[in-house]
């Protein structure tokens, strides 16, 4: 009863956009990324900022319950604070940085630090509390982590710490997308050196991790215990331009429906700035989705949409609420179609990679733009199982 009332809900959005989140195909690519890595390696399924736009606690929930998954990564301490908020039990790693409040509100909560700075270690000793923590190694990214010539400073410091319990240490590769890159041995050289000098103070965290996407997609993961998927778990590459040979498929549908059908004569423009002028006697329709939703203003002129299985390029400048299509003189579309701008409909799909390949950036901004001012509807097995109403005003 409750799918059919989603479903239903569902249904009603016969002029909004709306988010569908395929569970089932997030699984899916869970099942891929683990074929391609070594037995016994686990992974942290990086849900930071809202699971790259697709909702962090659903996406956890279902890897937690379904995919067995050891750790989760965040970004920030608020958002471990809602995992374990909504019911998330596994172990959660927040990769930034965290304030003594936070700290002390987190330590009895399974939530486990990273130390980014040298400085945090006399801070954090200050504090008095039992800390769990990772140790960011900055390797060649510039951007957080201590750097390999503090690594004997930081063993100094940890031999009179007690309440600090270092458990993990990692890297982050910068460029392994790249091809040809020599980035990563040259920062595998810096990380195994770090984890040298540690085990030679007895000092030996259960867990290693440099494997983002793109590293263990392409490159051997030698002597790590965990891998963090992030982007390949939603279905996109971390480059969209390169196959990286495994087969995922799109986790998040941007979809929308025909509003109108407009009879337009021919010489007249389209849109904002008029840039799109018809050839001839058409029908343009009129779809509810726009940059305000999350389909980039980029793809004015050049983006497709699917309508009815087959595909339709978007007819002059995109709006904040609308895109216009030109259906032709015969259209085959009728207003309350079914469109859809990210997923598949028929033998078609649009990923988030195609259309990053537009704007010459990547599937990761995509989906990290998509709207939260419209619903979002969740499936697994085929189903609707939840539905999150965006926050509109």
């Amino acid at each position: 009863m409750e799918n059919l009332r989603l479903k239903n809900i569902k249904d009603e959005l016969t002029y909004s956009p709306y988010v569908e989140i395929s569970l089932d195909n997030l699984l899916h690519n869970l099942a891929q990324i683990r074929s391609v890595l070594p037995a016994g390696i686990g992974q942290i399924a990086v849900v930071k900022d809202c699971a790259y736009g697709c909702g962090s606690v659903q996406i956890a929930s279902v890897l937690e319950k379904r995919g067995s998954v050891e750790f989760f990564a965040v970004a920030r301490p608020q958002e471990a604070f809602y995992l374990r908020e909504s019911g998330i039990n596994a172990p959660v790693l927040i990769l930034g940085q965290a304030d003594d409040n936070e700290i002390c509100l987190s330590v009895k909560q399974n939530i486990i630090f990273t130390l980014n700075d040298l400085s945090d270690i006399n801070h954090w000793k200050k504090l008095g509390v039992d800390i769990r923590f990772h140790l960011h190694v900055d390797t060649g990214m510039n951007r957080m982590g201590i750097l390999p010539a503090e690594i004997s400073d930081v063993i100094d410091q940890l031999k009179n710490a007690s309440n600090l319990h270092l458990e993990g240490i990692y890297t982050h590769m910068a460029s392994a997308d790249e091809i040809n890159t020599s980035t990563v041995n040259n920062q595998l050289n810096k990380f195994t050196y770090c984890i040298d000098q540690l085990r030679s103070a007895d000092l030996s965290p259960a867990h290693i991790h440099y494997g983002n996407s793109a590293a263990f997609l392409r490159f051997p993961i030698d002597g790590c215990t965990l891998v963090r998927p992030g982007i390949a778990l939603y279905g996109c590459n971390p480059d969209p331009a390169q196959d990286f040979n495994v087969n995922l498929k799109q986790a998040a549908s941007l979809k929308s429906r025909v509003v109108k059908m407009k009879k337009v004569a021919a010489g007249e423009p389209v849109s904002y700035c008029g840039n799109y002028i018809t050839e001839k006697e058409t029908y343009i329709a009129t779809i509810a989705l726009g940059y305000a939703h999350g389909l980039p203003r980029f793809l004015s002129n050049a983006g497709e949409v699917l309508i009815g299985g087959k595909r339709y390029r978007i007819a002059g400048n995109v709006t904040m609420d609308y895109i216009m299509v030109d259906a032709g003189p015969n259209p085959e579309i009728i207003i309350g179609d079914d469109v859809v701008a990210i997923g598949q409909q028929g033998e078609e799909t649009i990923t988030a990679d195609e259309i990053a390949l537009h704007g010459k950036t990547i599937g990761y901004e995509i989906l990290c733009n998509l709207g939260t001012s419209i619903d979002r509807f969740y499936m697994l097995d085929g189903k609707v199982i939840r539905h999150d109403k965006g926050f509109i005003f």
